[in-house]
């Protein structure tokens, strides 16, 4: 009999001696060094013993398995590399084969990023060299539209997930986990894109009203754990045209009500630019944080708040001042410095309560500010470098993945079932990850760059490391040609 069983028969142990047992072996696990992620996990039990999703909140559930491959590039280079798992004579030409391909696809992803810049250069605000040309209405909405779509293949070979117009409208009609209430027009853009990858949660704090607001209370909160914006606001004469139409109001009333809405936005902020934004970690019901022309609302326990003491507060004040003020207009003739006292003391009052009312504003917005800050990984030009690094290491990592597969599996025939299963089976055994591996999207590429080939049966065969890397050569020869003439 092992260690802590106890055998039908025997006397049990009584509820103190129990308790004793267990605080024993807490102490005890205290110094075992393999405990550490144990204490840890009692620890956030013990903070959070019921984790909830606070109401009001509504959740876009990700993919069941993401095709996003969490271990880095190199990492996997430097499994796959290993000596031992290649057969004699093998592991040079495969080694060297693998530095070949994680270099070409290198190159072919800088190539796909100087084109990007440049279709992004027209539309970009931090742009700082002059414009060489102009283009016509047409032209640029060509251009538009061209840059959207290759934006959203870089998108997909990133392995990041759109979020549809539907999720988007039920995401923007929920409260923030924040105590802000938020508004945005979507009807003010041309474009509103918006891409995430990872659909997790996380654990913010609030303070509880059971304990009168002294206790706080662990709240789980979905995220998007990578967001990706891509907005551009419609041109203010087709926004007014638009409202006019909409709401039956004449073109000065409609412009009016444009320039109002326009006003809250930053200097510089047009409908020339395209802007890009990426994110890290943001609360998927703060969503509406992420475009420029968010509206700031008070809660109703807000306006309650601010009613009952600024309301209040200046109610009580001007019962006091004002029969000070009758008594010095009366006394005003008399001496003149005391219906100055009064109307100073009146003014004084009602500057207070309005500051009150900003004071409140500007906590909002100081924590709006405070998420974007430390949120925010890159802005239009630099989304795009990101996306780029991004979607060139995914590929290669994909790429990498299936053809040591097909090379060490070869006497079985190029079968992309089983590869794709046996892949994720290999990813979460060596590296504890459980992903849905995009097998097509790596075997396509394959394909294209004539590493797998196929045959006159219809089947297909892989290139053994040596020929692989000649073919790589070949491309370089011609990439180098092409980039010369």
């Amino acid at each position: 009999m092992s260690n802590g069983e106890i055998a039908l028969g025997e006397n049990q142990p009584t509820a103190q001696s129990e308790q004793k047992i267990k605080g024993f072996k807490r102490f005890y696990n205290l110094f075992r060094p393999s405990s550490a992620d144990a204490r840890n996990k009692e620890r956030t039990e013990r903070k959070y013993p019921k984790k909830i999703v606070k109401e009001g909140l509504t959740a876009i559930d990700g993919p069941e398995k993401e095709r996003f491959i969490p271990v880095s590039r190199q990492a996997i280079l430097d499994y796959l590399k290993r000596p031992e798992s290649w057969a004699e004579g093998e592991y040079e030409h495969a080694s060297t084969f693998m530095d070949y391909l994680d270099a070409w696809r290198h190159q072919s992803y800088r190539s796909r990023l100087t084109a990007l810049k440049q279709s992004y250069l027209t539309f970009s605000p931090d742009r700082d060299t002059v414009r060489a040309m102009e283009f016509t209405p047409v032209q640029l909405l060509k251009m538009r539209h061209n840059l959207m779509e290759h934006l959203g293949d870089l998108l997909e070979s990133a392995n990041y997930e759109k979020v549809t117009q539907k999720d988007l409208d039920l995401l923007l009609t929920s409260d923030s986990p924040y105590g802000l209430r938020l508004h945005v027009d979507l009807d003010a853009f041309d474009d509103v894109v918006i891409y995430f990858r990872g659909a997790g949660s996380k654990i913010v704090e609030y303070r509880d009203w059971k304990w009168l607001y002294l206790r706080k209370k662990g709240v789980e909160t979905p995220i998007f754990q990578r967001l990706f914006v891509a907005l551009k606001l419609k041109p203010e004469e087709e926004m007014i045209n638009q409202i006019m139409l909409r709401d039956e109001l004449t073109h000065k009333k409609a412009e009016k009500l444009v320039k109002k809405n326009r006003k809250m936005l930053p200097d510089g902020v047009t409908s020339d630019f395209i802007y890009l934004k990426l994110f890290k970690n943001i609360p998927q019901d703060d969503l509406e944080m992420m475009f420029p022309n968010t509206k700031v609302e008070f809660k109703l326990l807000d306006k309650l708040k601010i009613g009952l003491t600024a309301g209040g507060g200046t109610i009580a004040g001007l019962a006091t001042a004002i029969p000070k003020l009758i008594l010095g207009i009366t006394a005003a003739a008399l001496n003149p410095l005391v219906l100055l006292t009064s109307l100073a003391g009146i003014i004084g009052l009602l500057v207070r309560q309005v500051t009150k009312v900003f004071h409140q504003r500007n906590e909002y917005m100081m924590t709006l500010a405070q998420n974007l800050y430390f949120h925010n990984l890159a802005n239009n030009r630099g989304v795009l470098t990101l996306l780029v690094d991004r979607a060139e290491e995914e590929d290669i990592k994909e790429e990498l993945l299936l053809y040591n597969y097909l090379v060490r599996n070869k006497d079985k025939g190029t079968n992309l079932s089983t590869a794709k299963a046996d892949i994720e089976l290999f990813l979460q055994k060596e590296f504890g990850v459980d992903i849905n591996f995009d097998l097509e999207d790596g075997f396509s590429r394959l394909l294209r760059d004539g590493l797998v080939e196929k045959t006159d049966d219809g089947s297909y065969k892989v290139l053994p490391p040596s020929r692989a890397s000649s073919q790589l050569h070949r491309l370089w020869r011609g990439a180098l040609k092409t980039a010369a003439l």
